[in-house]
């Protein structure tokens, strides 16, 4: 008895061991089970290099060439702040690597979104322009997310003029200039001298390296590029896909311009395109003359009396106001008739136009405007108003007995509209009127001697009876107060100063730059 009593006693000892065991084993594999994570098909993601998988830790710069490496690049038409409809970047996350993305349940660990505009126009619009492209992909992206993003884990920049991207991309297409490029952007970059740089460029080799990089860099240059850095949500851990090439910590040099060129405001809203200063030449002086003068018919005189007039316009770089002189002077005659219709009117005037005048356009810019039949006139255009001053002197006779002859002054405001008339906008018309006061002082006069009608000697004398030693010149006033100009103008702009080089020309001498 005692035997089996102990027999029993150890099995049922063994049972409980292997009950224990099992308990064990089986805690051990739930537990296991629970810490197995659920892996990334790197598979799918491996086609899209600027996907990358990261921890808290390991999350870094890159070098300006690993980023252009890896990142995608969505492109801008030129001035423009959203893409194009169709492009392939946006298609591709938009239609699949956002929304598994999502499927995977990954969260937006970091984010480098760097939005550039071309060297090719001012720089405050560049970067202006720049900001606006990285915020927008930006935009895209957060809104595609399942979980939300926390704007403090990504970097935002932008490149005003990324002459480091435009030296990059012409090592790649092992360019003949690559050297003395990236020299100069090396040497003058890291000092914030944007406008050093840009002079160096366009005026190297007569202005014709810059018209070649506009033709083949510029356009590669208006994008905006990003990196997206994932990780498992809630803080699960997940293996770190590792990069090309090692990630290093770069320090970039913040570029600020030490003198902004042409500052030009670009509004919020999308709008006109600001036209860019790189024109090899832009108007100085414009020559005009009043159509409506050549048809003056003038009464008393009984014909057709037309004015020969002549003014000019002078642009200055930027703003609102131009000055302008202009000449009148009808010479006719007709001794045998008594008939004389002679002026000499200088005029000085400065006109504000409502709009500011934009600084000039690129080459690019010219000829899509230029091809699709929108072309502006560069220079001064639209409404203006006017304010003038004006002097001159007369001798008007209608017959042997009625003639006057004197001087007179007047000034006054005006208002009118300038618009082009040719594709190139050097030819325009303007529409004007002026209104103002002119006073002048006069003597009337007469075919021969108004005291003895008897004496003849084929001269003119004023018209005095009295005795001649009281006589005094310009007895007579005459006021007016109203219009005292109206105007249909033709304008040619005649010269031009050039921007890459000292000097003015006539626009003969000179051609737009071709593609």
């Amino acid at each position: 008895m005692v035997k089996g009593r102990i027999i029993e006693k150890t099995m049922a000892t063994e049972a409980a061991k292997l009950l224990l065991l099992g308990f064990v084993l089986l805690c051990s594999a739930i537990l296991s089970a629970k810490g197995t994570e659920t892996p990334i098909d790197t598979a799918f993601y491996a086609h899209y290099p600027y996907i990358r998988f990261v921890s808290d830790a390991d999350i870094a710069e890159m070098t300006d060439e690993q980023f252009h490496a890896i990142a995608a690049k969505v492109a801008f038409a030129i001035n423009k702040a959203e893409p194009a409809a169709g492009s392939q970047i946006l298609t591709e996350l938009q239609g699949s690597v956002l929304p598994r993305i999502n499927e995977d349940s990954l969260e937006l660990a970091y984010m480098i979104v760097r939005g550039a505009a071309s060297p090719d126009g001012p720089y405050a619009n560049n970067k202006a322009l720049g900001e606006r492209r990285a915020k927008w992909l930006f935009d895209f992206i957060r809104q595609q997310l399942r979980f939300p993003v926390n704007e403090k884990k990504f970097r935002l920049d932008s490149e005003a003029e990324d002459y480091r991207t435009l030296a990059f991309l012409m090592r790649q297409a092992n360019d003949k200039d690559y050297g003395f490029v990236k020299a100069l952007c090396d040497s003058i970059l890291p000092n914030g001298d944007i406008a050093n740089l840009k002079s160096a460029l366009q005026t190297t080799q007569d202005g014709q390296l810059w018209k070649r990089l506009n033709k083949e860099y510029f356009h590669h240059l208006r994008t905006a590029r990003i990196v997206l850095f994932f990780k498992k949500y809630e803080g699960e851990k997940m293996e770190v896909a590792p990069i090309a090439q090692p990630i290093q910590v770069v320090e970039r040099p913040k570029v600020e311009p030490t003198e902004p060129v042409m500052p030009v405001v670009e509004p919020i809203a999308p709008a006109e395109p600001p036209l860019a200063d790189t024109l090899a030449r832009r108007e100085v002086l414009a020559i005009k003359t009043n159509l409506l003068f050549y048809g003056v018919y003038m009464p008393g005189y009984n014909r057709w009396c037309p004015i020969p007039n002549v003014a000019v316009e002078y642009y200055p770089k930027k703003g609102h106001f131009t000055f302008g002189a202009s000449f009148d002077m009808p010479w006719w005659q007709d001794y045998d008739a008594h008939k004389y219709f002679q002026i000499r009117n200088y005029q000085l005037e400065t006109r504000y136009y409502l709009k500011a005048h934009r600084p000039h356009e690129s080459h690019e810019t010219y000829e899509t405007h230029r091809t699709n039949g929108t072309y502006k006139a560069p220079a001064y255009a639209g409404w203006y108003l006017q304010g003038y001053v004006h002097g001159g002197v007369f001798g008007i006779c209608f017959d042997a007995d009625r003639g006057w002859v004197g001087e007179g002054y007047g000034g006054g405001i005006g208002a009118g509209y300038v618009m082009p008339v040719s594709r190139n906008g050097h030819w325009r018309l303007e529409f004007g009127l002026q209104a103002g006061f002119f006073r002048c002082k006069y003597d009337p006069y007469q075919y021969e001697n108004p005291v003895d009608p008897s004496y003849q000697d084929n001269l003119y004398y004023y018209k005095w009876n009295l005795e001649p030693s009281l006589f005094k010149k310009r007895q007579y006033r005459w006021n007016w107060i109203g219009p005292t100009r109206i105007g249909v103008t033709l304008s040619y702009d005649l010269l031009y100063k050039r921007i890459q080089k000292r000097g003015v020309s006539f626009k003969s001498k000179e051609r737009r730059a071709e593609p």
